[in-house]
């Protein structure tokens, strides 16, 4: 039996482990475009992975990734599903109450898709005010340019953004290679529109393929490097601050 992945356990098994567990972890991905190289179920395979590793690490147990997100940006491509904000949240407190009742020692939700990691924090203070469950905590995409210091070579959209580009391409190919075709991987910086912050913008208004950046730039090793330093970087604030 693996000791850190829930969804092969029998419930027997997964009773026992969730009790004595530092944390179970709740990765929160999402069904949405990734540019024409990479699948609609990326942030779901970096998800599953990076919850996986964090648990073997930590002492901790990973739930299934919740397979749908909050992708209001993305929401008008073909094949992207997105949930209403309000869905999203009450699905993933529903969730951690759940886990409240089976008396788990704590809870991280885990953002794999970055529109989640809003909404996840939402959730999270909305279960301390109504429930009192002080015990949940949110993590996800962390000091990009850190992590990405001698490993990007390519600049960040707009100051801040990497969607399907080379970093997160590179992540992919080096835990689930099969999933991306290079061959189509392409370079867009899209020319925003100038409120883009500060106005509701659907992405295809203004994005042909979906991506942000350089995707022709990614390898599996900037991956792993990268992979490395964040997953290293969560394991040790797990470790701080959750007993």
């Amino acid at each position: 039996m693996n000791k850190t992945i829930l969804a092969g356990m029998t419930w027997k098994e997964a009773e026992e482990r969730m009790r004595e567990a530092r944390a179970v972890i709740l990765p929160l991905g999402s069904f949405e475009q990734h540019g024409y190289h990479m699948s609609l179920n990326t942030d779901n395979i970096v998800g599953e992975y990076v919850a996986g590793v964090l648990a073997e690490r930590t002492g901790c147990v990973a739930l299934p990734v919740l397979p749908y997100g909050q992708v209001w940006s993305a929401k008008d491509f073909p094949a992207t599903i997105s949930l209403r904000e309000r869905t999203f949240i009450e699905v993933v407190k529903d969730i951690v109450t759940s886990l409240e009742r089976k008396g788990v020692r704590n809870v991280i939700l885990f953002a794999s898709h970055w529109g989640n990691a809003a909404p996840a924090k939402i959730a999270a203070r909305e279960l301390l005010d109504e429930s009192g469950y002080a015990n949940v905590y949110y993590l996800s995409y962390m000091d990009l340019k850190k992590h990405g210091k001698d490993v990007m070579e390519t600049e960040l959209w707009n100051g801040s953004g990497f969607h399907a580009a080379e970093i997160e391409t590179s992540i992919v190919l080096a835990i689930c290679p099969e999933s991306v075709d290079m061959e189509k991987a392409v370079c867009e910086y899209p020319q925003a529109p100038g409120d883009v912050n500060i106005r509701p913008v659907p992405w295809i208004t203004f994005c042909e393929s979906g991506i942000f950046g350089d995707a022709t730039k990614a390898t599996a090793q900037k991956g792993r490097r990268f992979l490395e330093r964040w997953i290293g970087d969560l394991a040790q604030l797990i470790e701080n601050n959750i007993c």
